[in-house]
Parts: structure tokens; sequence; C-alpha cells
């Protein structure tokens, strides 16, 4: 049997068929790209901090080379630096020197002999009428103890580069131990350079109860270790301060000092 399109069963075929052409003609969309993610965020531009320069080290000025005498060492001509004879607390007026003797302790330590300031004694070695002698007691509580001294000059440093050492009669008692010290340009604040100060050159002297002479060489003399800045390789025989018999920390001490003397090669 044949089956018969009727008017209105075509037409309705025939907007199917073109409908589902239609479809099958229009493109695939193409798909749609992910938007990109966004930049890291950019750090602020840190503007650079100026350092400042490090401060220019101040130069340690050592001096000339220190005097080694093959044959030993005498008196100079003008190296009498004070007998104490003139019994007034000035140094020896020779070779321009003009300093005076004085003496300095910690605030818990006390002299009792010569007294709050410094005068000549009576007595000394054989010979001698007069004398540089201190006692008294120092203290543990302090950081230092005490010393005798004297200044090369009023003020200022001295030259004592053409002498190669120095020679002094000592006697006393002590627990511990005299340092016998000269501060140089470096050692001592007057001299700008140093940052730790006072650890002057000098050697450290055991008292007997008799006089005894000590004869030293500028060259042997060498600083304390440990302690002090800044640490040159030698006394600068060129620029020196003064004179110093210090002692130490918590112990009672007595002793005498005459006839200094500035020494040079024989």
């Amino acid at each position: 049997m044949r089956h018969l399109l009727t008017p209105g069963s075509s037409l309705s075929f025939a907007f199917s068929l073109a409908a589902l052409l239609g479809c099958a003609g229009e493109p695939t969309p193409a798909p749609v790209a992910p938007c990109p993610a966004p930049p890291p965020p950019v750090a602020p531009a840190v503007a650079p901090v100026a350092v400042a320069p490090a401060p220019a080290a101040v130069p340690v000025p050592e001096g000339p080379v220190l005097k080694a005498c093959a044959n030993g060492m005498q008196p100079g001509p003008e190296g009498l630096f004070d007998d104490l004879e003139d019994n007034n607390n000035q140094v020896a007026v020779v070779d321009g020197r003009s300093g005076y003797w004085w003496e300095a302790h910690a605030p818990h330590a006390s002299f009792s002999a010569p007294g709050p300031e410094f005068r000549v004694s009576d007595g000394g070695p054989t010979g001698s009428k007069k004398t540089a002698h201190v006692a008294g007691k120092t203290d543990v509580a302090d950081v230092w103890g005490a010393s005798l001294g004297a200044n090369f000059l009023g003020g200022g440093f001295y030259d004592v580069s053409k002498y190669a050492g120095i020679s002094f009669k000592i006697k006393g008692t002590a627990k511990g131990f005299v340092r016998f010290k000269i501060h140089d340009v470096s050692t001592h604040p007057d001299g700008g350079v140093c940052k730790e100060c006072w650890n002057a050159f000098g050697k450290t002297i055991e008292l007997t109860g008799d006089w005894q002479t000590l004869e030293l060489p500028f060259a042997e003399l060498t600083q304390q270790m440990g302690w002090g800045s800044p640490h040159p390789p030698q006394l600068n025989t060129t620029k020196v301060k003064h004179l110093e018999w210090a002692v130490d920390q918590g112990i009672d001490f007595d002793f005498s000092v005459d006839d200094i003397k500035l020494l040079v090669c024989k």
C-alpha cells in the first residue's frame, strides 16, 4: 500500500527537514580562552640606604728604631732626670726638661707618706740625703692602685730618642710588685691616639729590702697583654709624657726611688 503525502503533511515534513539541515550547518562555537592570571605584584622600589664610611683609623706613630747598645749603657752628659738633692718637687732642669713630681691613687686607696701631695723625703742610698718615698695602701674595690710619677715637661711630650734607656735606684717592700712605666703618645690620652689608654710601656720589678740599681733599655720595655689599644711595636721615644712607678690594688706598699738618669750607649 502506498502512502501519499497530503498537502498538510508535506508542509510539516519540509519544515522539519529545513530545521534539521539548518542545525547541522551552524558552525561549532570556538572554545573561550580562560583569562590570564594577573601578574604578580611588583615590590615597590627601595631606595638604597646610604652607609656612612667608617671613620679613618688614627695612625699610630711608631718613632725611630730603638738603640741597641752592644757595649752597655752609661749616663748621658745631660742625662740626669733627678736626684732629689735640691729638695723640691721639680725634676732637674736639664736638656729642656721642666716637669714635676706627683702622686696619684684610686678612690679607696691612700698615701700615708709623704701625704696628700708629693714632697721630697729624707734618706736615700749611700751618698744621698734626699729621696722620693711613698707608702700607703690600695683597695681591691678599685680598678687600679696608686702611682708615683714625674713629668718630663710642664705640658706636652718630650723627645728622648737620643737616649738608649733609663736607670734608677729603688728600695722597698710590697706584697705585689712595682711596675715602672713610660707613657708615650700612643698610651697617654693627650696623644689623641689611644682608644683604651694607660697601658704604658714598662717593666715589672720585684722589690727587696735593699737598694738596687736598675738599667732598663727602652727596647726592653713592653706593654701588658690582654688590655689597652693600640699595641704599637715599641715605645715612641720621640714623644714621651712621664715616668711612673705603680702598684696594683689590694696591697700595702712602701718604696723609695732615687738617682734617675737617662742613658746613652757606651
